[in-house]
């Protein structure tokens, strides 16, 4: 008997072991893809923004400053060759030309000199002529490499201490051990592989406050992001075919119409198909716009000093011929100075959006800019005497797509608000009543922009 339970005990701690081994082969092939994928991302990334920085022959080095720049910090040691094979910049050369701050914050976060080893060549290209090439070579982040190491040892870490443990433990408390880990590791490994053939509403059941349970945490929040990401994908692109499929319907009846001769006015038949045409240019450019402030989260923030109130005069001025038409006035109240740090860009955009909409849906009255500060950061609030939204449309306002019943814009222009206000940790309020008009008031920190 004892015997027998000493065999049973081994088989079960060998198929526990081999249950890891595959569990540990599979996460490691999938983080090695993942650490693989992410590495060429960011590789093409900055491809993209060194080609940006070439235009009219030659090299705007302003621009391939801060796309080196950008390279160091993601752990890449850049030299860019021109066409004759000349450098054009190092990364070396992108350090010594920054501030001696910056280059002590540089400094302490990577090592040019521990680069080694051969460059991985990178031809760049604009407009299918070869302007020069791109020679890579990887820098040690220790933080990093130790992060992936600890990641790496910790699959072979379990397996140990469960073979430790089982095998000087008695049959009882082998056979404990044994489910105590081996289920949760084929929970984990089934996971995995449902995760791998994509099914992203897959979870594991975290039960302990152990490493086992700290990993499984980290699974469930990798499969939920990707769960979340892919519904957001699958919603813009639902989104996108239903928008295109309205005019394209309308542009094809159209042209049969004239081909069968229904529509005998060839020129109105024309001014339909070209009306058509440009809901589909507004379309494009709107998911383009959309596509910008997502990308707002990955861009290296561009912070200035602002004159809020010199800053929302500007773009008052600007808005003043739209409100015009309308036989609108535009007012800016607030205190007389008051100076934050904010993206600009960001921010005009923002409040032209706001402005814009105000504008389209008020038709008497007129439209008051009020600005401040507090504790919490600064406030920029949009008063309209408009039509005012629904109580029970204000939750979907902004998302993408959204539009009122008698809105002819393509729902994208508040969704677009939020994104940005998003990536510099802003936030947007809205109180309207029907018929009455609309306020909204976004809050911003005092650095405004600085999100990372």
């Amino acid at each position: 008997m004892r015997n027998k339970l000493f065999l049973a005990f081994v088989a079960v701690v060998l198929l526990a072991l081999i249950s890891g081994l595959i569990y540990e082969r599979l996460i490691t092939r999938d983080f090695e893809e993942y650490v693989s994928g992410t590495r060429e991302d960011r590789l093409y990334w900055i491809m993209a923004s060194v080609e940006g920085s070439y235009a009219d022959g030659r090299w705007d080095h302003a621009a391939l400053h801060e796309a080196l720049h950008w390279a160091i910090m993601l752990g890449f040691e850049l030299l860019i060759e021109d066409s004759e094979e000349h450098e054009v910049m190092s990364s070396a050369a992108a350090i010594t030309m920054l501030s001696p701050s910056m280059q002590k914050r540089m400094h302490a976060i990577t090592d040019l000199s521990s680069a080694s080893g051969s460059y991985e060549l990178y031809p760049l290209y604009q407009e299918g002529k070869e302007i020069g090439t791109m020679k890579v070579r990887q820098l040690r982040r220790p933080g990093i490499e130790e992060k992936e190491t600890i990641f790496r040892r910790r699959g072979t870490y379990f397996l140990v201490v469960a073979f430790a443990i089982a095998g000087g433990g008695a049959v009882l408390l082998s056979l404990f051990f044994s489910l105590y880990f081996s289920r949760p590791l084929k929970k984990m490994k089934d996971a995995v592989e449902a995760l791998a053939a994509a099914d992203f509403s897959v979870r594991v059941p975290v039960s302990s406050g152990d490493e086992l349970g700290q990993l499984g945490r980290s699974f469930n929040y990798m499969a939920e992001a990707l769960q979340r990401e892919e519904a957001l994908r699958r919603h813009l692109t639902s989104n996108i075919a239903h928008e295109l499929r309205t005019p394209l319907a309308v542009m094809k009846a159209t042209i049969e119409a004239m081909h069968d001769g229904i529509v005998t006015d060839q020129q109105q038949g024309l001014e339909n198909i070209r009306a058509e045409t440009e809901n589909l240019i507004r379309l494009v450019q709107g998911i383009e716009d959309v596509t910008k402030a997502e990308a707002s989260f990955l861009t290296k923030k561009n912070v200035l000093q602002l004159d809020l109130k010199h800053f929302l005069l500007r773009i008052r001025q600007r808005m003043l011929p739209l409100a015009g038409e309308k036989g609108l006035g535009i007012r800016v109240s607030g205190p007389d100075e008051i100076i934050v740090f904010s993206d600009p860009e960001k921010l005009e955009r923002i409040v032209q959006n706001i402005l814009s909409n105000a504008l389209k849906y008020t038709d008497n009255g007129s439209v008051t800019v009020d600005y401040g500060r507090d504790r919490k950061g600064f406030f920029i609030e949009v008063t309209d005497t408009g039509k005012g939204i629904p109580e029970e449309r204000l939750k979907d306002i902004f998302k993408r797509f959204y539009r009122g019943e008698d809105s002819d814009g393509i729902g994208l222009g508040l969704a677009i608000v939020k994104e940005l206000l998003d990536a510099m940790a802003g936030t947007i309020e809205v109180k309207s009543q029907s018929g009455k008009g609309s306020t909204f008031r976004i809050w911003l920190p005092e650095t405004a922009g600085l999100k990372e």
